[in-house]
């Protein structure tokens, strides 16, 4: 099971877990966007680019779920 599935399952079970479970992806949304604008390496920030938007999506599908 996916860190994304145990997130959707957790807030799916009780919703009062919402708010730190969206705010620990948050802070990872921008630790990742930190990194990438530190990084001269052009593959690592091709990679870090794709994890962005792998997760922004995964955020955003998880906040669907509340409203």
């Amino acid at each position: 099971m996916t860190t994304f599935e145990k997130d959707k399952a957790a807030i799916q079970e009780d919703a009062a877990n919402a708010y730190d479970i969206l705010k620990a992806r948050k802070a990872e949304l921008q630790r990742i966007e930190r990194e990438g604008r530190a990084c001269k390496n052009g593959f690592r920030r091709q990679c870090l680019e794709q994890e962005y938007a792998r997760r922004a999506a995964e955020y955003r599908k998880l906040d669907e779920l509340l409203g």
